[in-house]
């Protein structure tokens, strides 16, 4: 059974997992067979592909490490199908860049627990973000989740809150820095703003939908399991679940400020909803209920790419 199987973490379970995410993720890049070879796009494409397999192996050694989840394989398995099950992120090589250095920045951001070294971790928390957001310009809103998080450990240090903006400055000058040495006239210098969009149009396409009413769906059927967890989690653990929920708060302000939506966007969330349901699957006593639902997680890729 797939709850058995994947209900600890064992090597055959991540070797398994990693065949499964491969075959998606080459299968949503089956173009790149059909058209003539090329070295830079076969290039790009297996970088992209080294960096979505890294940001599963981030997203389980955060997890674990924090005490987010228990040791299981259901992490690696819910990043690995509800990635797959959205094969427009997959395409996009500045939403999986962004989506790495995000997580790399929310693993600093939830290590702030501990308080140890926290100049340091706001501020590389911050430079992760601003360099995401190269890629992805709204990513910097996740430097609203370095405050969120200073404010749920109940961390009052004063100066802590003027890192990010420190980080800010020193981005900023370096940014400019290069753009000037590249143009080499100051005036020639633009700098580029993009402003909010409301506009879902893009969402009318139904494999786009399927994949986001399932996300939301899963959503609103699991949370309430994972506040109930944090009122029954003693009092130094509530902050960390309050953590996580503002981290997925931060990430559906990305998705509703995104300029140009295409539904690959919903990725953000990706690795926040995969440690809340990976809790829900871990502490429900429904073995009939978790496996149909486990089944179910796998087989949405397939259904959504055969939807026309």
């Amino acid at each position: 059974m797939l709850t058995r199987f994947f209900g600890t973490s064992k090597p055959l379970a991540i070797a398994v997992v990693l065949i499964y995410m491969t075959l998606g993720f080459f299968y949503s890049h089956r173009g790149i067979i059909t058209e003539p070879f090329s070295w830079t796009s076969t290039s790009k494409t297996l970088g992209m592909w080294v960096l979505y397999v890294l940001t599963m192996f981030i997203l389980s050694f955060v997890s674990q490490k924090n005490d987010l989840t228990k040791r299981s394989s259901y992490g690696v398995l819910l990043f690995a199908a509800f990635s797959l099950a959205l094969p427009v992120a997959l395409k996009d090589h500045a939403i999986l860049i962004a989506g790495f250095f995000i997580l790399i920045a929310l693993r600093r951001i939830i290590s702030f627990k501990s308080e140890l070294h926290m100049e340091r971790k706001i501020f590389d928390a911050a430079l992760w973000i601003l360099l995401a957001s190269l890629a992805f310009y709204f990513s910097w809103l996740y430097v609203i989740a370095i405050y969120l998080a200073l404010l749920f450990y109940r961390i009052t240090v004063v100066r802590y809150l003027f890192i990010p903006l420190l980080a800010l400055l020193s981005f900023s000058v370096i940014y400019y820095s290069i753009l000037l040495f590249q143009v080499g006239d100051p005036s020639e210098v633009s700098l580029s703003f993009q402003s909010i969009s409301l506009d879902f149009t893009a969402y009318n396409n139904l494999q786009v939908l399927a994949a986001i009413a399932f996300f939301i769906g899963t959503l609103l059927w699991t949370i309430w399991k994972y506040l109930g967890e944090q009122r029954r989690a003693s009092t130094g653990s509530k902050s960390r679940y309050s953590v996580i929920l503002g981290i997925l708060a931060v990430g559906l302000v990305v998705i509703l400020f995104t300029t140009t939506k295409t539904g690959a966007e919903w990725y953000f969330i990706i690795p926040v909803m995969t440690i809340i349901v990976s809790n829900y699957l871990e502490n429900t006593e429904s073995l009939l209920f978790k496996e149909s639902l486990l089944w179910f997680i796998i087989l949405l890729p397939i259904i959504i790419h055969l939807l026309p």
